[in-house]
């Protein structure tokens, strides 16, 4: 629960755009009003919001104020990952690294735990260290072109 809290915490820390209107989402998922924290989120994901959008997939995941559901809360994960939103890029290797929602792939866990701990997230070497130990040589090599590839995509880091 601590991470929990911690990876929404870093989510709402991550950038100033509708800082005001991600706020009150925040304010509601940290009373525990979920339902709101969707619904103040939801828009703004919509409109593109890279916190939102990981937030929304947080919800998802934990099955706060909306059903569990682990392929939506991927979906919105790949969304914000691929704006370079560091929390969106862990969660989203952790669901590749147990196969939930997505097809299990160690490949794909450690390419997003290395993406997100280079954009800042350090909680992803574990997540990242975790998946290289089950891959073997042509797996890590496709892994290490994959992060190659996204890095050379989003300059960056894609924020």
């Amino acid at each position: 629960m601590r991470c929990s809290v911690a990876i929404i915490c870093c989510i709402a820390l991550a950038a100033p755009a509708q800082a005001q209107d991600f706020r009150s989402g925040l304010s509601a998922y940290d009373s525990g009003d979920y339902t709101r924290a969707f619904h103040d989120w939801f828009d703004l994901a919509e409109q593109g919001d890279a916190k939102a959008e990981a937030g929304i997939g947080f919800l998802f995941h934990k099955g706060l104020g909306v059903a569990r559901d682990d392929s939506e809360a991927a979906a919105w994960f790949i969304k914000a990952a691929e704006k370079g939103q560091a929390e969106a890029q862990l969660l989203l290797g952790s669901l590749f690294f147990f196969g939930q929602g997505v097809p299990q792939s160690y490949v794909s866990a450690y390419a997003w735990c290395e993406i997100a701990e280079t954009n800042g997230q350090s909680d992803a070497q574990d997540c990242r260290d975790a998946a290289l130990e089950h891959m073997s040589t042509a797996e890590m090599l496709q892994s290490f072109r994959l992060v190659t590839e996204w890095f050379g995509q989003h300059p960056h880091g894609g924020q």
